[in-house]
C-alpha cells in the first residue's frame, strides 16, 4: 500500500508533570470564563436597576397615559343619555353631492376628532368614534366612486375639497380609492360594532320581511354634548 495513502499512528508517552499543567490551564481558563460572564450579568442587572429607577421617578405628565375602555372618558366628560327613534335621513343616505358631504362633515369637530386634555390624553389624541365615522365615510365616498352612474358628473368636476384638516401624514392617504385604506376602515367598524354592540330590539315588519333599523327607539348618548366637549378641548396649535 502507498506510503501517501497509510501512515501508521505514532504514540509517545504522556509525562504526568504535563498532565498536570494541562489540567491548571483548563481551570484557570473556566475560572476566567466564568468572571467575564459573572461581570457582564452584573453589568446587565446594574443597568437594569437604574432604568427601573429612573422610570419611577419619570414625570406622570411626561408620558401618554394607557387607559383600558372609555370609564375614564365618560366620568371626565359626564354625557347624557337621550332616546332618540331612528329614521331614514336622506341628507346622509343619497349619493355625494354638496349638500350630502356638507351634512357627513358636520358630524366630526372642527380637527376631526383629534384633541389633547391634560388628564386624558396629554398627547395628541383621537376619540375613537371619529376615526370610526371617519372610516364610514370613505366607504362611503368608495361605494359612489366605483358606481359613477350614481353620481353627477357635474358634481365630481366640481367637488369641494375635504373641509377636516389633514392632521398628520397619515391622512396623506385618505383617498377613497385607496383599497388598502377601505380594507383597514372595514375591518375597523366591524370591531367596533362588535365591541359596543347595541341591543336594542328592532321588531320585524312583514312588508319587508325583516327589519329596516328606523322606527326603533335607542338610548343614544347626547352628540351635541360630546360635540361641545370636543369644541372646548381641541387645540389646533398642538397640531
Amino acid at each position: 500500500m502507498s506510503s501517501w495513502l497509510y501512515k501508521p499512528q505514532q504514540y509517545a508517552q504522556i509525562n504526568s508533570g504535563d498532565e498536570a499543567g494541562e489540567e491548571t490551564q483548563t481551570r484557570e481558563s473556566r475560572l476566567g470564563r466564568y468572571w467575564r460572564c459573572s461581570k457582564i450579568h452584573l453589568f446587565y442587572a446594574i443597568l437594569l436597576i437604574a432604568v427601573a429607577a429612573v422610570s419611577r421617578h419619570t414625570s406622570p405628565g411626561s408620558a401618554q397615559q394607557e387607559y383600558y375602555g372609555d370609564e375614564p372618558v365618560k366620568t371626565e366628560l359626564r354625557l347624557s343619555t337621550v332616546p332618540r327613534t331612528f329614521e331614514l335621513d336622506l341628507d346622509y343616505a343619497m349619493p355625494p353631492s354638496v349638500k350630502v358631504d356638507e351634512a357627513w362633515a358636520s358630524i366630526f369637530p372642527k380637527e376631526g376628532g383629534f384633541f389633547q386634555h391634560p388628564k386624558l390624553a396629554p398627547q395628541k389624541s383621537c376619540m375613537a368614534v371619529f376615526h370610526q365615522l371617519h372610516c364610514l365615510d370613505m366607504i362611503r365616498q368608495a361605494l359612489y366612486e366605483a358606481r359613477p352612474d350614481f353620481t353627477n358628473q357635474a358634481y365630481n368636476a366640481s367637488r369641494p375639497a375635504d373641509p377636516r384638516p389633514e392632521h398628520d401624514a397619515a391622512h396623506d392617504h385618505n383617498h377613497s380609492h385607496d383599497m388598502y385604506h377601505i380594507g383597514h376602515c372595514f375591518d375597523l367598524v366591524r370591531q367596533s360594532i362588535m365591541c359596543k354592540p347595541d341591543l336594542t330590539i328592532e321588531v320585524g315588519d312583514p312588508a319587508v320581511s325583516g327589519v329596516t333599523g328606523f322606527g326603533t327607539e335607542h338610548q343614544c348618548v347626547n352628540w351635541q354634548q360630546l360635540m361641545d366637549w370636543m369644541r372646548d378641548n381641541e387645540r389646533s396649535s398642538f397640531y
